[in-house]
């Protein structure tokens, strides 16, 4: 399974390094609450694991496992919706970014349940479909783009209930804010920002 190219991937962070570092600046502190092991659903190539301390890493693309790897991540090849995983093994899920290209959302949302411990916490970072960066990568789509001519962009509204009934929302950050991109992050949910961070707990 192959949607983006690992390198060309992996050097948007360095040549966005102010975006970046708004993203980590708004997931880093809810990360934080938490202990070890951490688990990334669609690690890449470890761009946010790595210093978000985050120990495990699960990626379907083996060229963005090998970048992963060299970042120190245990990064296995495999599909979040079905982690390789037992029962109640992680303090914390995190899912960044990647939640557009998932087949079933839904079933990686209760894979996420299942291998959290009890009151652990699944941290959802995601592009809303109607903010600046959303209508753009949904025409980039349209036009035939391999990348996102596939993918889900959702709502804030449809985050909420693909948690229903198996977490409880706790906090919300956004940044990236209107059409000239403010790096500001503030503590709650902003219409105009094109990265949202939210935070549950497993129920």
């Amino acid at each position: 399974m192959k949607i983006f190219d690992a390198r060309e991937y992996d050097s948007w962070y360095d040549r966005h390094k102010e975006i970046y570092e708004a993203e980590l600046k708004a997931i880093k502190p809810f990360v934080n609450k938490y202990g070890h092991p951490r688990l990334e659903i669609g690690v890449g190539t470890g761009r946010f694991a790595y210093p978000l301390h985050i120990d495990y890493g699960i990626e379907p693309d083996e060229d963005m496992l090998k970048f992963a790897k060299m970042r120190g991540i245990n990064a296995i090849k495999g599909m979040g919706e079905e982690l390789p995983f037992e029962n109640e093994f992680f303090d914390m899920v995190l899912i960044s970014t990647t939640l557009p290209f998932f087949k079933d959302a839904r079933k990686v949302i209760e894979e996420s349940w299942r291998v959290l411990k009890k009151e652990g916490g699944l941290i959802i970072a995601f592009i809303p479909r109607e903010s600046y960066f959303g209508r753009k990568y949904r025409r980039m789509g349209e036009k035939g783009d391999e990348r996102f001519k596939n993918a889900h962009f959702y709502t804030l509204e449809e985050v909420k209930e693909l948690l229903n009934g198996l977490f409880k929302n706790l906090g919300v950050r956004s940044t990236l804010l209107g059409e000239n991109i403010s790096l500001d992050v503030v503590d709650e949910y902003r219409e105009d920002a094109s990265f949202v961070v939210v935070e549950c707990r497993k129920i």
